[in-house]
């Protein structure tokens, strides 16, 4: 400690005729206004300053930052208007996870000192989202600093992603003019002029990023898209060469593998397309997890019948292949095929790692073709090889509930809590299904359970509170309930619905509709909670509010809101056809 003391004294020593904040004090040479005194006190105070940033900055070498911390705060001690100190303090901090201080202050600085720029960058690298502040929190950074590549691609992904494409394509273009061997300012113009319709012009800009960056990987993706665009029999040629340049640079790349395969087969060159997934599937047997990368590949962009076509292919040779089975039944889920999905999910094998998944998968698929007999039957028969199995269970019973049979489905919850009383999901689905079958108060009471086990079990929490609003009873602790599940749950929209309902039975229509308002948002409109929006808007005497939320609730109507839809349509037909 003490070597460390004396090499930090003798670089402070070095740096005294620095102050922190960038100012050069030279020696022999006062400033103009000042005393002998005064300028040698401040020099001591540059001085004492200097010292305790550099041990500040052994202290975060040696990941000591709360000491870096104390060292940081007497420096600016004795130089509070150094803004470099500042920023290193709020950096500090948010190394510490002390995101929230280190906001406040970077806030407060840059409001000091607006026309700062480091200050200003600093707030946006520590600023989340991409709302209006952002936006122009980054515009003005950008009027600063024209040249700050940082701030230009920020707020290229800011318009972007706010569908400002236009303002992001010129941005990008300016870019471009500023810094035209800047490769990537090139390549998210490319982006933009893609999103916007212009594959020509999308075209030059990928083949430019290109020019500047011959081994980039995904420009040249992008130019496939690009030429896909533009007719893929017409450009095949150009298609197969990108795709062919991204395998000799990256030698096995799976992407280029997929897109080649797919081409050919989509320009019935059957011989090749078989050449590329043959290839793909003694891959797969070397690295069954290749599936999954063919699934990310393709599916997150919603590019469900490729990836049939790619998974059937590859199939043909390892038929047996849970892994190729499961995410090709993935796939015809996602095409809405719900009988080859099934084909598919049954050949999963039981030490596949998403086994059960597939079996809940399997069950639903059933219900959801309006087979609940089916879907019973089979959760039955992997219910009896595993009856320890909570989820199966849990599950079994919903699809008891569904069909009517109230009996069978508490009964079966009722024995698999014998083996495992105190289990949340069991009780909380026990509380649900003697609701429906009409036990309203051994349901209260069974929430009220979960409760007294798990205080933080929002579903029970909501559950409860929205009952008691439902019943009109003991309504300011169902506020009190509710509450506190949306303290846990802030962006569910079906516990805002229940504060915004419970503020309803409590004739607060205002807050009842401000919360409801959140609600239809979170839920995209759900039916029974747009229904009542609409109640609320209707006794605030919003008459025309009212109509336009019921016609809205009855747009998203499913199925089984058989209840809710005759309800609706009888308070639609009241409202446009009132007695006179």
């Amino acid at each position: 400690m003490k070597h460390l003391t004396m090499c930090t004294l003798a670089l402070a020593s070095a740096l005294s005729f620095f102050s922190v904040s960038g100012c050069i004090k030279e020696s022999g040479a006062p400033i103009l206004g000042e005393t002998d005194s005064e300028n040698v006190a401040d020099q001591e105070s540059d001085f004492q300053a200097s010292y305790y940033y550099l041990m500040a900055r052994l202290y975060d070498i040696k990941n000591e930052t709360d000491l870096a911390q104390k060292a940081l705060e007497k420096a600016i001690a004795k130089d509070p208007d150094s803004s470099f100190l500042q920023r290193e303090y709020i950096i500090c901090l948010q190394k510490q996870e002390k995101s929230g201080q280190a906001m406040a202050l970077a806030q407060l600085l840059a409001e000091k000192y607006p026309d700062d720029v480091e200050n200003l960058l600093l707030l946006a690298r520590l600023k989340k989202g991409d709302d209006k502040d952002m936006t122009l929190l980054l515009e003005r950074i950008l009027e600063l600093a024209p040249e700050d590549k940082e701030t230009f691609l920020r707020l290229g992904k800011v318009y972007m992603d706010e569908g400002m494409t236009l303002k992001a394509m010129n941005l990008f273009s300016r870019m471009t003019t500023i810094f035209p061997d800047y490769y990537v300012a090139y390549f998210y113009l490319g982006e933009t002029q893609r999103i916007a319709g212009n594959p020509e012009a999308a075209k030059k800009s990928y083949l430019k990023t290109l020019e500047l960056e011959p081994d980039l990987i995904e420009p040249r993706f992008r130019l496939v898209d690009v030429y896909k665009a533009m007719g893929e029999e017409i450009n095949k040629a150009e298609i197969i060469k990108l795709l062919n340049q991204v395998l000799s640079l990256e030698p096995g790349d799976e992407k280029a593998l997929i897109e080649l395969g797919l081409l050919y087969f989509n320009t019935k060159d059957y011989q090749n397309a078989d050449d590329i997934f043959a290839l793909l599937g003694r891959e797969i047997r070397k690295n069954t997890d290749l599936v999954l990368n063919i699934a990310q590949i393709l599916m997150p962009e919603d590019r469900y019948q490729d990836a049939v076509t790619v998974l059937s292919q590859i199939r043909k040779a390892l038929p047996g292949n849970a892994n190729i089975n499961f995410f090709l039944g993935m796939a015809y889920e996602g095409l809405e095929k719900p009988d080859k999905a099934i084909e598919c999910y049954l050949k999963v094998t039981p030490d596949h790692p998403q086994y059960k998944k597939t079996i809940l998968s399997i069950a639903f698929l059933y219900r959801d073709m309006n087979r609940t007999v089916e879907a019973i039957q089979f959760l039955e028969q992997h219910h009896r090889q595993s009856p320890q199995d909570i989820d199966i269970t849990s599950y079994l019973a919903s699809f008891y509930q569904e069909n009517n049979s109230h009996d069978i489905a508490v009964t079966m919850l009722q024995r698999a809590l014998k083996e495992a009383p105190q289990n949340t999901d069991l009780l909380f689905k026990l509380g649900v299904v003697l609701d429906a079958a009409g036990q309203r108060r051994k349901s209260i009471e069974t929430m009220k359970t979960i409760i007294r086990l798990d205080s933080e079990h929002a579903s029970a929490l909501n559950y409860l509170g929205y009952t008691y609003a439902e019943m009109g009873i003991n309504l300011n602790q169902a506020l009190k309930l509710v509450q506190r599940a949306l303290e846990i749950r802030p962006e569910d929209g079906y516990i805002m619905d229940s504060l915004g309902w419970v503020y309803f039975k409590k004739q607060a229509y205002d807050k009842a509709i401000f919360y409801l308002e959140k609600a239809v948002e979170l839920s995209e409109y759900e039916t029974v909670i747009a229904a009542h929006l609409a109640d609320a808007y209707l006794k605030t005497g919003q008459r025309e509010k009212a109509i336009a939320m019921y016609k809205k609730a009855l747009d998203n109507a499913k199925p089984d809101h058989e209840k809710e839809i005759m309800e609706i349509k009888e308070k639609l037909k009241n409202l446009e056809n009132p007695v006179q």
